[in-house]
């Protein structure tokens, strides 16, 4: 399936990824998989990444993908990171540079895409990285890269609560530091819902527009799932920061 462009106001462009339907099926991992740490083929990952490359107007090899963790620290790309590198031990990016495309990866956790005049930012936001402070870490580093103006943010496809059943337990302890948590599944269990929680959260930390798109990642055969098929792939997001010939050129094209 093509990706999903979503709307981050003039000066940036987002997209989120999911799978291929249309693709026969494999014995191992999920056509449209984008992540080279889960069960897949050498040769498919790279058709992928660059038909998502082609889609999206920018250049694989020049992604900053996050070796994440679930923690909340923040890579801050600038002139001194290597054009592409990875992006090891964080759970979030931000940049002011144009074409340096951020990418979280996910698969049942809360991908979001951020920008503002003069920067982007990335988050990969689980329940771990929810409790710990991710998206306000985030939201923190881009205004530090961008000032006080405007931060627009968009939620990607994740797990729902319609789906994401855990302990009661662990309910309440969540619950506890975020109530937007707090949840119940379709079949009347305990349940955690990340994309309230990190809308909430998001709202808290001051960012101006918070929209949400997707579909529960678990329910939908559009998206990967970890919790449907731990051993599928990932699908991802990807923000970049448009140089002001490529914003007019979008702009032209709209």
């Amino acid at each position: 399936m093509p990706p999903l462009e979503v709307d981050l106001g003039s000066g940036a462009a987002g997209w989120f990824t999911g799978r291929d339907l249309e693709a026969p099926a494999v014995l191992i991992g999920g056509q449209g998989n984008l992540s080279h740490r889960r069960p897949h083929r050498p040769g498919d990952l790279a058709a992928a990444r660059g038909a998502v490359g082609m889609a999206t107007g920018t250049e694989p090899r020049h992604w900053h993908l996050l070796h994440q963790v679930h923690g909340a620290d923040v890579a801050v790309v600038d002139d001194g990171v290597a054009v592409g590198a990875e992006l090891r031990g964080f759970d979030a990016a931000v940049t002011g540079l144009v074409e340096r495309p951020l990418v979280v990866q996910t698969a049942d956790c809360v991908p979001v895409l951020l920008a503002a005049q003069g920067g982007v930012g990335v988050a990969h936001a689980g329940r771990a990285g929810l409790l710990t402070g991710v998206l306000p870490a985030v939201v923190e580093a881009l205004r530090a890269v961008v000032g006080a103006t405007p931060v627009r943010a968009v939620i990607g496809p994740a797990i729902g609560p319609c789906c994401y059943e855990v302990p009661a337990a662990m309910r309440a302890t969540a619950s506890a530091v975020t109530p937007e948590l707090a949840a119940t599944t379709t079949w009347g269990t305990p349940a955690l819902d990340l994309p309230a929680a990190a809308t909430a959260q998001l709202h808290a930390a001051g960012v101006e527009h918070v929209e949400v798109r997707g579909t529960c990642t678990r329910c939908s055969p559009t998206s990967f799932s970890h919790r449907r098929d731990p051993a599928s792939g990932r699908q991802v997001g990807l923000v970049v920061r448009r140089g002001p010939s490529r914003d007019r050129d979008a702009q032209v094209g709209a």
